[in-house]
């Protein structure tokens, strides 16, 4: 038939068919060569464009880390739990079984399961593998899982320095302690990844994947603090506030060669893990957002600018009276300000040995308000340390020219001026490693995705405040506290030598006293000739007794004897001297001066 076609056609018009012909066939051939293999790619992306999705990637959170290398927060795999409404048959009988299993449920999630026109809500956010098993298997109609790409923020150590650590939200982002501050390097780097879709825009399971960013892992912290001194920091300053009904309390423990804080714990405390069910307030780091007038103390202050400035000898005497007036104020000891053996006078030592308020007020008048003023200004106060945790308290110095005739004598014994417990203990680290102020450490080094340490925070060294000579001799000082003074025998710790000072001081509220509140206090260093630790204990509106001897000393001894012995510094087996009878520390609270506040 075809051989008719062709006859019928003719020679020419049969040539002409039959290279037509050919060249549609040529030309679809080409067509489908530069389809499917030169530009077949292209294509094939375009095509995929078009039925996909660029979603964001998130990069795996850097984990926390003690001095040791013992994790305490890291982020764990997770998923997501969310239902369709419209697919969900009885909504009261899914609400219920996805309670057994979650425990709780979002009341607004509870009601949007009854609501059949909705099409998207959210049950349960990152939540662990487990708790996603269990209701997966109990295969429930309308109800889904997202696998997150942040995973799940989990605190491994429960409460242990929850106010350094901090925490994150459901994004994970750092919104407190460290967490916070260092944000930017522990979330790491987003990446960016197509995905197929469906009509309806939705990610196919088993759909095309491209990556067109990958995600970058977050750096890794590695803090200073030591687990074990943390919890027996945080046990012992615990017991403090329960045995004397306290409001609150805080506690340091600082390395004064390098700066570092071994251990910063504070109560009340809190469970990150479940952060919002705690009030703003029991997760304050009170240790370095609360101000508050130092007490006795301070008294180092006063001393470290007589000696360096030459204003005040060794041989130096005071009267040893009762009361000063001065600037319209009376000053006042507790007892009658004679201690046995002063002879009607006093030296600088016996000032701080037995706590003397109007000793450390002329003290501070013979040196004059600029030295008193300098060494304060050295020494930091008023400033913020630096150390790289969110909320830090500046305190208070008032300006010296505000300085009124009563500042100088009240300033001299810790009142009219406000620190933190951070920027006071960092004074007495200054007296324990010889004069020098240190920038304190949160964090020791930054560590890569391996863990590989890429930079190690040094030793930063402020300047030098005092000299090696004034630091030994108030190191001295400190030692007569305990042995002889408002520190004996609280503070005194078998087979190891301490140094350190009492404080008692009024609550301030609103620029007034509080009536009957107190802060008590105690600021140390173990052993006292060669400190390898600075402790400072502050406990807030103790009840049953106010005073630094009594309420916070023993929480120093008990983390002073701890942190030796955690350091392989076993006890002197030759006793440690006998103890004389100590007076109360020098604070009457019917008899106290009250500069700066209005009175009630």
């Amino acid at each position: 038939m075809h051989q008719r076609t062709f006859s019928r056609l003719g020679p020419r018009r049969a040539r002409a068919f039959f290279y037509l012909l050919a060249a549609v066939s040529l030309f679809l051939i080409w067509r489908l060569y530069d389809v499917q293999v030169l530009r077949g790619p292209v294509l094939a992306k375009e095509a995929l464009a078009q039925r996909s999705d660029t979603i964001e990637i998130f990069g795996r959170r850097g984990s926390i880390m003690d001095r040791d290398g013992n994790l305490l927060v890291r982020s764990l795999p997770s998923e997501s739990i969310y239902a369709n409404p419209s697919q969900i048959s009885d909504p009261t009988k899914t609400t219920s079984t996805l309670a057994s299993v979650l425990g709780k449920m979002d009341p607004g999630a509870r009601a949007a399961l009854s609501q059949r026109s909705m099409q998207f809500v959210w049950i349960a956010r990152k939540v662990p593998p487990e708790v996603a098993d269990g209701v997966r298997a109990k295969n429930l109609e309308g109800i889904d899982f997202k696998e997150e790409e942040t995973g799940r923020r989990y605190d491994m150590v429960g409460h242990l320095a929850s106010s350094v650590l901090g925490f994150v939200g459901i994004d994970e982002n750092g919104l407190d302690g460290v967490e916070y501050s260092f944000d930017s390097l522990l979330k790491g780097t987003s990446g960016r990844t197509l995905l197929e879709t469906d009509g309806l825009d939705h990610a196919i399971p088993f759909g095309e994947q491209s990556v067109l960013k990958p995600a970058r892992p977050g750096s890794s912290l590695q803090l200073t603090i030591d687990s074990y001194l943390q919890y027996q920091t945080e046990r012992a300053l615990k017991a403090q506030v329960t045995a004397f009904s306290a409001q609150s309390g805080s506690a340091i423990v600082m390395d004064p060669n390098t700066g570092e804080i071994l251990a910063m714990a504070n109560v009340p405390d809190y469970e990150p893990n479940d952060f919002a069910k705690y009030s703003a307030d029991a997760r304050r780091n009170r240790a370095v957002m609360d101000a508050y007038e130092p007490g006795s103390t301070f008294k180092l202050v006063t001393a470290a600018a007589a000696l360096d400035s030459g204003s005040v000898s060794l041989q130096s005497r005071f009267a040893a009276r009762d009361s000063l007036s001065v600037g319209g104020r009376i000053i006042h000891n507790a007892e009658d300000g004679f201690m046995p053996g002063t002879g009607g006078s006093e030296t600088l030592e016996q000032i701080v040995e037995f706590s003397h308020n109007v000793g450390a007020a002329e003290v501070g008048m013979a040196i004059g308000q600029k030295r008193l003023y300098h060494m304060i200004a050295a020494a930091q106060f008023g400033q913020r340390t630096r150390v790289g945790l969110p909320g830090e308290n500046p305190g208070i110095v008032p300006p010296l020219a505000d300085w009124s005739d009563s500042s100088l004598p009240t300033i001299s014994f810790g009142q009219g001026i406000s620190v933190t417990p951070l920027s006071l203990v960092r004074f007495y680290a200054a007296i324990a490693n010889g004069g020098l102020l240190l920038r304190p450490q949160i964090i020791s080094a930054i560590c890569d995705a391996d863990g590989r340490i890429v930079y190690r925070y040094p030793r930063q060294i402020e300047h030098r405040i005092f000299s090696r000579r004034t630091a030994a001799t108030l190191r001295r000082f400190l030692r007569s506290v305990v042995l002889h003074g408002t520190g004996n025998p609280t503070a005194q710790v078998p087979g190891y030598t301490t140094a350190g000072k009492t404080g008692t001081a009024q609550v301030v509220e609103n620029g007034v006293y509080a009536s009957g509140e107190y802060v008590a206090s105690f600021v140390g260093m173990v052993p006292a000739e060669h400190p390898r630790y600075v402790i400072l204990v502050k406990v807030t509106r103790p009840r049953a007794a106010i005073y630094g001897g009594v309420v916070a000393a023993p929480a120093f001894a008990r983390i002073a004897q701890v942190a030796m012995l955690h350091a392989g510094a076993l006890p002197a087996t030759t006793p440690t001297p006998s103890p004389t009878p100590a007076p109360p520390e020098n604070l009457s609270p019917s008899r106290l001066v009250r500069p700066h506040a209005k009175t009630k």
